[in-house]
């Protein structure tokens, strides 16, 4: 999958790493926070997916980890993506 990536703007601009680095820090940050919370582990990680700013993703995992939270789930999941051209 990863055979056919350019890699050219990455070596070009070293700090748009961060972009990537940032979905994948919100994950973990919305996990912990989670949990935190008091939301069990498969609780945490259908919350925790919205970090990464990918709402399919969230619905998804949350069908299969928590489905009691989907209607929750997919509202900011949702909510979130149509912000996106705000933000």
């Amino acid at each position: 999958i990863g055979t056919m990536t350019d890699f050219e703007p990455l070596i070009a601009r070293p700090s748009s790493l961060l972009l990537g680095a940032a979905a994948q820090l919100g994950i973990f940050f919305t996990f912990v926070g989670a949990k935190i919370l008091g939301f069990t582990n498969k609780e945490a990680a259908s919350i925790g997916i919205i970090g990464g700013a990918d709402g399919p993703t969230a619905i998804f995992v949350t069908t299969r980890l928590a489905p009691h939270l989907l209607g929750s789930i997919a509202v900011a999941a949702y909510c979130y993506m149509a912000l996106v051209p705000v933000i």
